[in-house]
């Protein structure tokens, strides 16, 4: 459990997703400790909650019959989460794919889907919760 995971050098142990030094964890739990206070309890639901949340709107992103508009939205609100947890991978690429969907939407046609990319960013910060919560 979270609750049991206080001192920084468990903390650092949830950071083992990244794949070099210069990539950002897949969870800051520094961000999110102080976003928190410290409180482990109310880390633990905001993980809980993002883990399910973040499951949900990739699932949407994926439906063909979601318009580009509400994507760019959809995309928009798990960046907001993301950014608020400490996800910053997921952030990034929730960015992209906003900003993807919003050019649709207007009517541009761009090259790249960045949605492997957020769906693979969302997997790893949800593989990271997960161990966080064995």
């Amino acid at each position: 459990m979270i609750a049991a995971r206080q001192n920084a050098s468990v903390r650092e142990f949830a950071f083992s997703a990244v794949k070099d030094a210069s990539d950002p964890p897949a969870i800051d739990l520094v961000h999110l400790a102080r976003q928190t206070d410290g409180d482990a309890a109310l880390e633990a639901e905001l993980l809980a909650m993002f883990d399910a949340q973040s499951a949900k709107l990739c699932g949407r992103l994926a439906l063909a019959e979601v318009g580009a508009q509400a994507k760019a939205d959809i995309a928009h609100r798990l960046k907001g989460s993301a950014l608020a947890l400490g996800a910053w991978r997921v952030a990034e690429a929730a960015t992209a794919t906003e900003t993807h969907f919003a050019r649709i939407a207007a009517g541009d046609a761009p090259a790249s889907d960045p949605l492997i990319e957020l769906q693979a960013a969302v997997a790893a910060a949800r593989a990271a919760i997960a161990r966080l919560s064995a």
